[in-house]
């Protein structure tokens, strides 16, 4: 966690935690960050508005992590960055984000850091933002009513700015990404790690399971509220390298 922090700071993003030092127990002390950071139950809140900042803000960070190179040991993914990857997040969901005055500021927990293309981090995110599920599921059971996901998916992907043309690519990474997800979480509680069993006897699996149905069945409204979305459309690698330039003259003021 500790080297891609820093290497934001120096890009000049300044959505992301700093590193001020080490706890006694050799962990990484961070910066505290103010403002909302929404429960699965309260990210109905979230207005439409609000989520295009997500978008924005997730590229403004693929834009920076461009260039980085990770040291060998990354738990997820191949253990050093090919063409096309960078060291995603891991965990873009609301309750990794913070807000302020309606606009997502900054992405909090990266403990889960990993390799793999910017497009899993977009997955990850339209997955935890429409949410991907069936009504009734644990992420929208506290929700005032079902959510209205095209809408959702195509303003968070518009603020990404995702090519239309990448839209039935971005549909099958939201299945590929909750399949990997369960699949990381049953390898890890069969390793004993107690919070992976707590999760999986808590029925996390199930859950996980249901929403890669929901995905599959839903791929067609995914694929179509990406094309609907309203926002300038260009191509998702693009739009990296121009958040990246973006980033470069920020660090330079």
């Amino acid at each position: 966690m500790r080297q891609p922090l820093m290497h934001l700071e120096q890009s000049g993003f300044g959505g992301a935690p700093r590193v001020v030092g080490s706890g006694p127990d050799g962990g990484v002390v961070l910066t505290w960050i103010e403002g909302w950071v929404p429960t699965d139950s309260k990210a109905w809140k979230l207005d439409l508005d609000a989520l295009g900042t997500v978008g924005e803000l997730l590229r403004a960070y693929h834009g920076c992590a461009q260039g980085f190179t990770p040291d060998a040991g990354y738990e997820e993914g191949p253990q050093s960055v090919a063409e096309g990857q960078i060291v995603c997040h891991g965990d873009v969901a609301p309750r990794n984000t913070v807000f302020r005055d309606g606009r997502a500021v900054a992405f909090i927990d990266w403990d889960g850091i990993f390799v793999s293309e910017p497009i899993w981090d977009l997955a990850h995110a339209v997955w935890q933002f429409g949410p991907v599920c069936a009504d009734g599921d644990p992420l929208v059971r506290d929700w005032p009513a079902p959510p209205n996901r095209s809408e959702r998916i195509a303003a968070l992907v518009g603020g990404y700015r995702l090519d239309a043309s990448q839209a039935r690519h971005l549909a099958d990474r939201v299945v590929d990404v909750i399949a990997g997800i369960r699949r990381s979480v049953d390898r890890k509680a069969a390793a004993g790690n107690p919070a992976f069993v707590r999760m999986r006897d808590e029925g996390v699996l199930n859950d996980l399971e249901r929403q890669r149905q929901a995905a599959e069945q839903q791929h067609s409204p995914i694929v179509d509220a990406v094309r609907a979305s309203t926002r300038p459309a260009r191509p998702w690698m693009a739009a990296v390298a121009a958040a990246f330039a973006h980033c470069r003259r920020g660090a330079s003021k």
